[in-house]
């Protein structure tokens, strides 16, 4: 049975399970449908907010996501069909960046240094000589993607510049 995953680049929940079946980070996170579900829909509003080369391959608004994508080179399509479509990369990075997602707040730690960074407090002390001071903020240097792996995959389609009009 084909589980449909909505508002999502990954079509289908046996799509990302697919995806994620060799990968030991990813054993909790598909264990749950539900969950893997909403952190899939997570991950494409995070990749649909990303400054994009191009425009929506359909300009009469009738394409709800990012991609796929036309550019002064051509579009995003099947090759063999030349049909438009999602790239392979966009729903690895889709997933890529779900788990990473994920994993992030699964790690309560890493989660709450997050947000001590966030509100702005670059140092704190514990007892026993334990202190932590953070750095510049890692904030921005995927642009706003939190796996580096789905960074890496959609760096080509990522604007580095805007025109000025």
């Amino acid at each position: 049975m084909v589980t449909p995953v909505t508002n999502s680049y990954i079509p289908d929940l046996e799509t990302a399970s697919a995806y994620f079946a060799s990968d030991p980070r990813a054993t909790a996170f598909i264990a749950t449908p539900a969950t893997m579900t909403w952190y899939l829909q997570r991950a494409t509003k995070v990749i649909d907010a990303l400054p994009l080369r191009g425009r929506k391959y359909y300009m009469d608004g009738s394409q709800e996501r990012q991609f796929p994508r036309l550019y002064r080179d051509g579009y995003d399509m099947d090759e063999a069909t030349g049909i438009s479509e999602v790239p392979q990369i966009v729903l690895d990075a889709c997933c890529e960046e779900a788990l990473a997602i994920y994993l992030f707040h699964a790690d309560a730690d890493k989660s709450a240094r997050r947000k001590l960074q966030e509100e702005g407090v670059k140092a704190y002390s514990l007892g026993g000589g334990y202190s932590e001071t953070f750095g510049t903020s890692n904030e921005g240097i995927h642009n706003g993607l939190k796996s580096t792996e789905a960074y890496a995959l959609l760096s080509k389609y990522i604007a580095r510049s805007f025109p000025i009009t």
